[in-house]
């Protein structure tokens, strides 16, 4: 479960919501959390008749840039204040890696739409994909206003 927390705007004595955000701290451990998810298809679960190297581009580059997002964020989040334009970004590198894997899995799905590939294998390999995209769209939306 996500919490939002409102912040308010001081300038002006303006007392409307600024902007919804999530604090970048917990947006990277979910980031790390999924990374792990999102790295796993290919070396557990139902197997699929894919190769390696088609496993590592869908799903351990992916992964990776996701870990290495939230753990900068995670170690720079520590020491000093981050800009909401730098978590934009890094909410747009998550949407990016989550829309890379959503869309090199639509073939999948369409195999397994045609009864060619088996449908367990599918979902295991596909949703990770989803829940990376709906984690960078969630951890970009914190962020868009403030950067903006």
């Amino acid at each position: 479960m996500v919490s939002v927390v409102m912040h308010r705007s001081v300038r002006d004595g303006d007392d409307q919501p600024a902007a919804v955000t999530v604090g970048p701290v917990r947006l990277a451990l979910a980031g790390v959390i999924a990374a792990g998810w999102a790295v796993l298809p290919p070396y557990s679960g139902p197997a699929l008749a894919t190769s390696t190297r088609v496993e590592v581009a869908d799903h351990v580059v992916p992964g990776l840039v996701l870990l290495v997002v939230a753990l900068a964020v995670l170690v720079t989040a520590g020491s000093r204040s981050l800009s909401p334009v730098v978590l934009l970004g890094a909410g747009l590198l998550v949407s990016l890696a989550g829309l890379w894997m959503t869309f090199t899995h639509l073939p999948l799905v369409a195999q397994a739409v045609d009864a060619q590939a088996p449908w367990a294998a599918t979902l295991y390999h596909t949703v990770p994909g989803l829940a990376v995209l709906a984690l960078g769209f969630i951890w970009a939306r914190s962020y868009w206003s403030a950067a903006g």
